[in-house]
């Protein structure tokens, strides 16, 4: 763009040219203060800073001594550092993200100071030679970086950060992998899995033992990566009350020929419970609290023992008992139309009827005649209602002027 074009303050004459400028990238190691930096075209994107974070891990010889995997990364709060793909690269590599918050970019001063050092040691000498590229460019602050921290003396602690960098343990150096298997943890997001009732969960097509994970039960989903270290291990993502991932290694489920795990306790020859969980602590103590006890066996006798809960002192009826019913006006309707079912019953034959007559004639000392049976025919020519059979003994013996009472054709 002609500089007579150019303009700060208009952001689209800067979006123009942002992939044609050169934007410096540094990193600095908290406890020594080694600068590391690089230059790049395209702006601060996501890209640039994790390419970055993988360069400055690698092992690259010399005098160039700065590298391994950091234990916590220290960034602004920018677009990038929030990205998927660099909270992917630092799950993988067990490395804790933190941004600091906005418009506090002395949080990270060290980094700040380091740019003011290039600016004033390196980048300050560049008008007096010409660099045609960025692959120059970048030899050049490769030498640079190289030469100033292992010279220049550091005020905090007054060596060279070369040297005090070269005092780090062999325990405190972590090895980081290639810059190919970064690359692809870096696109790898970690993906939920859900624990089985063995406690294991399935990932990449294998199985892994998460017992001694705290906190997990059942059926629980926990967020799981790759570890870029073994592959007979996986990395369990946790986050804690206060925000922080923080990552629990996880040993694969070894098996035998015949797909039984080779830990795993044998028929006939031994017995093995699975750890207790969570959820089967967290029902141990709430028992221990409803029946008043003090240990497993303790409640076990109780529950078997039939106890009431509580020592009966809860009582989930209480509110019903109190309860103060209030009475209601009755209201007004309109009665049913619909009437019950009547049962009829089978009227009894004359026969049968006569039978029964003649019995209940016998227990009163009287003697049943044809005359009765005439009668009855012509009182219920249909039948006799079984439970009528009353009302026609007390008719058939009902004498009027000193005889039996004649009944024929209601006359």
């Amino acid at each position: 763009m002609d500089e007579r074009e150019y303009n700060d303050n208009k952001p689209a004459n800067v979006a123009k040219v942002v992939n044609d400028r050169v934007w410096s990238f540094e990193g600095t190691d908290h406890t020594t203060g080694w600068i590391y930096l690089e230059y790049r075209f395209g702006g601060e994107t996501t890209e640039n800073f994790t390419s970055l974070l993988i360069n400055m891990m690698q092992e690259r010889g010399g005098a160039d001594v700065l590298h391994g995997v950091p234990r916590i990364l220290f960034t602004d709060p920018g677009a990038a550092f929030k990205s998927p793909t660099m909270a992917n690269l630092c799950q993988a590599l067990g490395v804790q993200l933190i941004a600091h918050k906005a418009r506090n970019a002395r949080a990270t001063g060290s980094v700040e100071k380091a740019r003011d050092i290039l600016e004033r040691d390196f980048e300050h000498g560049l008008r007096f030679c010409r660099v045609d590229n960025i692959d120059e460019l970048n030899r050049l602050a490769h030498l640079w970086r190289m030469k100033f921290n292992r010279s220049a003396i550091h005020s905090r602690y007054c060596m060279t950060r070369t040297d005090k960098w070269l005092l780090i343990t062999e325990l405190q150096l972590i090895k980081a992998l290639s810059v190919e298997v970064c690359r692809e943890a870096a696109v790898s997001a970690p993906v939920s899995c859900k624990v089985d009732t063995f406690l294991r969960i399935r990932f990449r097509k294998r199985q892994f033992d998460v017992s001694a994970v705290p906190g997990i039960y059942v059926g629980d989903s926990l967020m799981v990566a790759r570890n870029l270290y073994r592959d007979d291990q996986a990395q369990v993502v946790l986050t804690g009350e206060d925000g922080f991932k923080t990552f629990f290694l996880v040993d694969e489920v070894m098996k035998d020929e015949h797909g039984f795990a080779v830990d795993s306790p044998v028929i006939g020859r031994e017995f093995r419970a699975l750890p207790q969980s969570v959820t089967e602590q967290h029902k141990e103590e709430v028992e221990q609290r409803v029946y008043g006890t003090q240990s497993k066996e303790e409640t076990e006798a109780a529950k078997k023992a039939k106890a009431v809960p509580f020592g009966g002192r809860f009582n989930p009826y209480l509110d019903i008992e109190r309860d103060d019913h209030p009475t209601y006006l009755p209201k007004r309707g309109q009665a049913s139309e619909v009437r019950g079912p009547r049962i009829e019953q089978q009227p009894l034959t004359h026969v049968e009827a006569a039978k029964v007559l003649r019995e209940k004639f016998s227990t009163t000392g009287k003697v049943w005649s044809p005359e009765y049976y005439r009668q009855l025919t012509a009182l219920y020519p249909d039948g006799v209602p079984a439970d009528e059979l009353d009302d026609v003994t007390n008719a058939l013996l009902t004498p009027i002027s000193g005889n039996v009472i004649n009944i024929v054709n209601g006359n």
